[in-house]
């Protein structure tokens, strides 16, 4: 299983189908903006900058497979992506901004008939696309980290949760099949 790259694989299909702009097979890359060189034709770049673990959904517990084994809990994870539009002038930069934010707001849960891989399968139902707004600072600090590459407006989103499987195998369970309950009646004296 490559969850991680399936989640960037089913956001490249939602984007190129709603950017026309983005047509071409390698109009979208996940490079670090720092990685970008200047380019002819408009480029995205969907880059994965933080994994955090769910604090929210750590403590799940084990979800059953079939009746005498358990699976356990998956690792849950919110991915912070940003996206930095590349073209030859501002305007396109902008117009590629605004068809992403607006796939993003009418989309904002990504459910199983979009899902690509082996996402489906590993029970990811829907993933969460969650505006991330950062403070001038936190972007200030972000950037910070791609020398040379000059500033880019770049919306943040969070990917929530995204459930990567156990490698640990299901263990087997004893299941009470059959209960015997006895009554004793209290009698007088």
């Amino acid at each position: 299983m490559a969850i991680l790259k399936d989640v960037g694989e089913t956001l490249k299909a939602l984007l190129q189908q709603g950017i026309s702009e983005l047509s071409a097979d390698d109009s979208i890359t996940f490079d670090s903006p720092a990685d970008i060189e200047s380019t002819t034709t408009p480029k995205l770049s969907v880059f994965l900058y933080q994994i955090v673990e769910s604090s929210y959904l750590r403590n799940t517990g084990s979800e059953p497979v079939g009746i005498d084994r358990m699976r356990y809990p998956p690792l849950t994870l919110d991915l912070h992506y940003i996206f930095t539009p590349y073209a030859k002038n501002r305007e396109i930069e902008l117009i590629i901004l605004e068809k992403l934010m607006q796939i993003f707001y009418d989309s904002p849960v990504l459910r199983e008939e979009m899902l690509m891989g082996s996402l489906k399968g590993s029970g990811n139902d829907e993933i969460r696309i969650v505006p991330d707004n950062l403070t001038l600072d936190d972007v200030n600090k972000l950037w910070e980290r791609f020398p040379n590459k000059a500033f880019k407006i770049s919306p943040s989103y969070i990917l929530t949760p995204v459930r990567v499987p156990s490698g640990r195998p299901p263990v087997r369970i004893s299941r009470v099949m059959e209960k015997d309950i006895d009554l004793y009646r209290m009698g007088k004296k």
